[in-house]
C-alpha cells in the first residue's frame, strides 16, 4: 500500500517536489529552475522539455532527501500554473522554439476584448470579462497570427495535464483547468460551441483529446509509466492523480481543518509572482471582476471564485531591479533585508514614510475587482529623487498598495454574498516580514498563518492521497492532513492609519478607471477618422 506521497508543483520559474507522510508532514523537498522566455513584449513562453527536465531533477532529489524507500510511494499528484502547453508536428509552434504559453503571456489582449464584445453566456462565468491570461485568447491569437503553426497543432493542454500525460502516457484533462481556463461550463452545457463558431475557432474542441470528458481532481489520471519511473528512480504503476492549478493546490493546503463548516467566511491567498484569492460557495454567484463561478473546479458540486493581482511579487522584484538606489538584483535575501530596513523606519517614523506616494498596482492589467487586462498602474508622488530613502519609499508604497488592493478585493467579494473574515495565506510572500505586517493590519480581516513550510505542495499531496485511496474525498484529506494554524492579531493603531491610505487608494482607483475609459474613447475616435494626406 505504501506509506508516503509525492507532490510536484510547477511554478512560474521552477519545479518543486516534496515527499509527505500520511498526515501531511514533509519528509523531503527539492526544487529545480527552468527558463522563462520573453522574446517579444507581452510574449512569455517555455520549452516543455526544460520544464520536464526540472521536474525529474526535483523529484529525484526530494525522494533522496526523504530517506524513504521509493517503493513506499503510494500516490503522485501534480499542480502547476495555469500555463498552456501546445503540441505540434514539425518545429515547436511558439516563438523562441517554445511550446508552452506562460500564464502571464498577454499577446491576446485584443482577442480577449473581442470575446468580451460577443456578449456570450461564457462571460457570466469569468466575471464579465475574459482575461488574456486564459486559454482562448492565446489560441485565437495563434490561429489568426500564426496560421501555419495552428495547422500543425496536435493538442492543447493545461500544463498540469501535460505533466500527467508525460508521467503516465495517458492523455486526459482535469476539471479544474476545464472549468477555470477554457470556454467550457460543467453542468451548464459544456463547450460554448456557438461562441467558438462565431470567433472562427469552432474546431477547438476536436483538437487532440479536448473532446474527452474532463476528470475530477483527485481521481486517477493514470499510472506511472515504466519510462518515467526509470528516469525518476521510482517503481512503475504508482497511481497519478488528476491534478489542479497551483493556486487551488495552495488553497487546499491553507484553508484548515473543519473548512466545510466555514466555507463562506474563509478566503485563501496564494502569494507569489502573482496573487490568487480563492473562495467557494454552495450556490452559483456571478461577481464582476472575479473569475468564476467555476463549478466542480476543486470540490464536486461547489462553485469557486478566483480573484487576483496579475503581478504582485513581480512588482516588488521590479522595484529592486529598476530603482537606481536599489540592489538591482531580485533575491529573497534582498527582499528580507529591505523589508527589515523599512520596518525599522516605520517603527521610528510611523505613517510619515511614503505619506505622499500612492499606487494603484495594476502593472499588467487588473484581474480583480475591475477585470480589465488592458489597464495599467497609476503612481502618485513620483519625483526625480534617486536616494536610498526614495528607494525605500518606492518599495513600501508598492507593498502597501498590494495590501490595500487585497482589502478592496475582500470588500468586493463580501458585497456579493460572501462574509469573509479570515484570510489564510500561503506562498513566497510569507517570507517577507513587511508584507506579512501589512496584510496583518490593512486587510480588515483576520490573517491566518499555518505552521507548515510547504503549503502548496501539501495541498497537492492531499490530492495524491485521494488517488491513492487514503482519503475518500478532498474534505476528508484536509481534515486529516491540514497543519496547525494561528490567527495573527492586527495592530489597531496601524489599522486606522491604513484606513486613511485605503480611502486615497479608492479615489485613485476610480480616477484611473475614468481616465482609461476616456483615453480609449479618444483613441477609438481618432482611429475612425480618415487619414489626412499632405504634400
Amino acid at each position: 500500500m505504501g506509506s508516503t506521497l509525492l507532490a510536484i508543483d510547477v511554478g512560474t520559474l521552477s519545479a518543486r517536489a516534496g515527499v509527505f507522510d500520511p498526515n501531511g508532514a514533509p519528509l523531503g523537498s527539492a526544487s529545480a529552475a527552468f527558463e522563462l522566455l520573453k522574446p517579444l513584449e507581452h510574449h512569455a513562453v517555455y520549452r516543455m522539455d526544460d520544464i520536464w527536465a526540472a521536474v525529474g531533477e526535483a523529484v529525484r532529489e526530494a525522494v533522496s532527501l526523504s530517506r524513504r524507500d521509493p517503493r513506499e510511494i503510494a500516490g503522485i499528484a501534480f499542480d502547476a500554473t495555469s500555463s498552456l502547453a501546445v503540441s505540434a508536428t514539425g518545429p515547436r509552434p511558439l516563438d523562441g522554439d517554445a511550446d508552452v504559453f506562460c500564464w502571464m503571456d498577454h499577446r491576446g489582449e485584443a482577442e480577449a476584448a473581442e470575446i468580451d464584445e460577443t456578449g456570450d453566456r461564457y462571460l457570466d462565468y469569468v466575471g464579465g470579462s475574459v482575461s488574456p491570461e486564459v486559454n482562448l485568447p492565446k489560441l485565437l491569437w495563434l490561429k489568426r497570427r500564426r496560421p501555419e503553426a495552428w495547422a500543425r497543432l496536435t493538442g492543447a493542454r493545461d500544463l498540469v495535464d501535460e505533466l500527467a500525460r508525460r508521467a503516465t502516457g495517458v492523455d486526459g484533462h482535469s476539471l479544474c483547468g476545464f472549468s477555470c481556463k477554457w470556454p467550457y461550463l460543467p453542468g451548464r452545457g459544456g463547450w460554448r460551441q456557438d461562441l467558438l463558431n462565431r470567433l472562427g475557432i469552432g474546431e477547438l474542441p476536436r483538437l487532440g483529446s479536448l473532446s474527452r470528458p474532463p476528470l475530477p481532481v483527485g481521481s486517477v489520471h493514470g499510472r506511472l509509466s515504466t519510462e518515467t519511473a526509470e528516469a525518476w528512480r521510482l517503481p512503475p504503476g504508482v497511481p497519478v492523480a488528476v491534478g489542479l492549478i497551483d493556486a487551488e493546490a495552495g488553497t487546499l493546503g491553507v484553508i484548515g481543518k473543519g473548512y466545510a463548516g466555514r466555507i463562506n467566511r474563509t478566503l485563501s491567498m496564494i502569494s507569489g509572482t502573482s496573487n490568487s484569492y480563492i473562495a467557494f460557495a454552495v450556490e452559483e454567484r456571478r461577481i464582476t471582476g472575479v473569475w468564476g463561478p467555476n463549478r466542480d473546479a476543486v470540490f464536486p458540486g461547489y462553485w469557486m471564485h478566483e480573484a487576483g493581482q496579475t503581478l504582485a511579487g513581480a512588482a516588488l522584484d521590479s522595484v529592486l531591479t529598476h530603482h537606481p538606489a536599489g540592489p538591482r538584483v531580485a533575491s529573497a535575501e534582498n527582499h528580507i533585508a529591505i523589508a527589515r530596513e523599512i520596518i525599522d523606519l516605520l517603527d521610528r517614523e510611523g505613517p510619515h514614510l511614503a505619506a505622499r506616494r500612492h499606487i494603484v498596482p495594476d502593472w499588467l492589467g487588473n484581474r480583480s475587482p475591475l477585470g480589465d487586462g488592458r489597464t495599467r498602474a497609476l503612481v502618485v508622488g513620483l519625483g526625480e529623487e534617486t536616494s536610498r530613502r526614495a528607494f525605500l519609499e518606492a518599495y513600501y508604497a508598492t507593498a502597501r498598495a498590494l495590501a490595500l488592493q487585497t482589502r478592496h478585493i475582500i470588500e468586493h467579494l463580501n458585497a456579493n454574498g460572501y462574509e469573509i473574515d479570515r484570510v489564510a495565506i500561503a506562498g513566497g510572500q510569507l517570507k517577507n516580514p513587511l508584507l506579512v505586517r501589512l496584510y496583518r493590519d490593512a486587510l480588515g480581516a483576520d490573517l491566518v498563518l499555518s505552521d507548515h513550510p510547504e503549503t502548496v505542495l501539501l495541498g497537492t499531496s492531499m490530492v495524491a492521497s485521494v488517488a491513492a485511496g487514503w482519503s475518500p474525498d478532498l474534505f476528508a484529506a484536509i481534515d486529516r492532513m491540514a497543519p496547525v494554524q494561528s490567527v495573527v492579531p492586527a495592530d489597531a493603531s496601524w489599522r486606522t492609519r491604513h484606513d486613511h491610505a485605503y480611502r486615497i487608494y479608492l479615489k485613485l482607483f476610480h480616477l484611473r478607471n475614468e481616465v482609461e475609459a476616456e483615453s480609449r474613447m479618444i483613441h477609438a475616435a481618432v482611429a475612425d477618422e480618415p487619414a489626412v494626406h499632405t504634400g
